[in-house]
């Protein structure tokens, strides 16, 4: 049957169930609510998984391939994000952020630019444009 995926989950379903519990971000929950669902035996194919969870296909196994290569920790493992890296150095950023939760704050993104060049003198990245 095309489709069908065997995975040999070590984890008793008790385990899996207290694991499930102990997430505290749904990055965790789905990954071993997936665990949960096969060693159940309630989803047959990566596809029916994938439409339980609300996830595309690919995704949950890429999720399936960790687990396979590394157990539990490797698919637990928090990803570093492949974005841009912020043009703010870090210093300006922990500044920023203490001014963010001022009661005073901020009205615009545009006092937020103007505020960082005049205070801590950075100016924003020169793609982007100032208000």
């Amino acid at each position: 049957m095309a489709g069908v995926f065997k995975l040999n989950i070590v984890e008793t379903v008790e385990e899996l169930k207290r694991l499930l519990g102990q997430q505290k971000t749904v990055f965790g929950k789905e990954r071993v609510q997936a665990l949960y669902l096969l060693k159940l035996n309630k989803v047959k194919t990566i596809q029916e998984l994938a439409q339980n969870l609300g996830r595309d296909r690919t995704t949950v196994q890429r999720w399936l391939r960790r687990y396979q290569t590394g157990g539990i920790s490797q698919l637990l493992l928090s990803q570093q994000s492949w974005g841009r890296k912020s043009d703010l150095p870090q210093w300006a950023q922990q500044v920023l952020q203490k001014q963010l939760h001022e009661p005073e704050g901020f009205h615009s993104y545009g006092e937020i630019q103007d505020w960082l060049a005049s205070t801590l003198e950075v100016e924003p990245r020169s793609g982007l444009e100032r208000k």
